[in-house]
């Protein structure tokens, strides 16, 4: 659940072309069914809140009733980004999964580009993203540049250091969901292998292939079997959804 959660994070489109207009407005929702093998796993959801100068997004995600029998996840994830610079000014996630707790608060200083954390002051590079913030300015950009097969890279602050993730871009797809067909942008993160992953290609993302930018499917394998989150509703979406049907 957590990893789902943090695929909000995964599109930075390096190198490419600014759309000056925001593609998320005030009110924006989204929720997402979360699979796992035969079973239902659970349900995702996020929220926009937006004024002139700023933009609030909060991401939550809860196992459903079977899974609490034997496995309770509980998580929230916040940030708040400038909508000018689209560059974040604070962070927050609190995860309760099995009991494993994980409670972060970050304040970014673009400026002097540090971060302060409850663990202490953290030098971070210029322009640098929360796992949300990065998804939020990965949507405000065209990808009209995208090459099949090509990588880019997406710098975030992560659990306290910079990770810099490969992603590569392997098409487009059409995916099926509960609100219609839509054109997809499809891609493959490089993820680190160990706790989770057993492989560093386990994770495929699918994102709307229009304007918004809109996560709309997830799949990854880690050591204990298959997990998938798909689209089910989307409200108050500024641009028109690329539905094909």
């Amino acid at each position: 659940m957590k990893k789902i959660l943090c695929l909000l994070s995964l599109i930075h489109f390096l190198g490419f072309s600014q759309n000056p207009k925001l593609p998320f407005k005030d009110g924006e929702s989204c929720s997402y069914r979360i699979g796992y093998g035969l079973f239902g796993g659970g349900q995702a959801k996020y929220s926009v809140i937006q004024d002139k100068a700023e933009t609030k997004v909060i991401v939550s995600g809860r196992s459903n009733s079977f899974v609490d029998l034997f496995f309770i996840v509980r998580n929230r994830y916040e940030t708040i980004i400038n909508n000018r610079t689209l560059l974040p000014r604070y962070f927050k996630r609190n995860n309760n999964e099995g009991g494993y707790l994980i409670n972060q608060e970050y304040f970014f200083n673009q400026d002097l580009n540090i971060v302060n954390t409850q663990n202490g002051k953290f030098k971070t590079n210029i322009n640098t993203f929360d796992m949300l913030s990065s998804f939020l300015y990965g949507r405000s950009l065209k990808s009209t540049d995208l090459k099949k097969n090509e990588s880019i890279y997406i710098n975030m602050f992560l659990d306290e250091e910079i990770y810099n993730m490969e992603v590569i871009f392997l098409g487009k797809e059409t995916i099926n969901t509960d609100i219609g067909n839509i054109k997809c942008l499809k891609f493959s993160p490089k993820v680190q292998v160990g706790r989770v992953f057993k492989n560093e290609d386990d994770l495929t993302i699918w994102v709307s292939d229009d304007k918004n930018h809109l996560l709309i499917k997830v799949e990854l394998e880690i050591w204990v079997g298959s997990i998938d989150a798909i689209i089910t509703s989307a409200k108050n979406i500024k641009f028109p959804l690329s539905i094909t049907d």
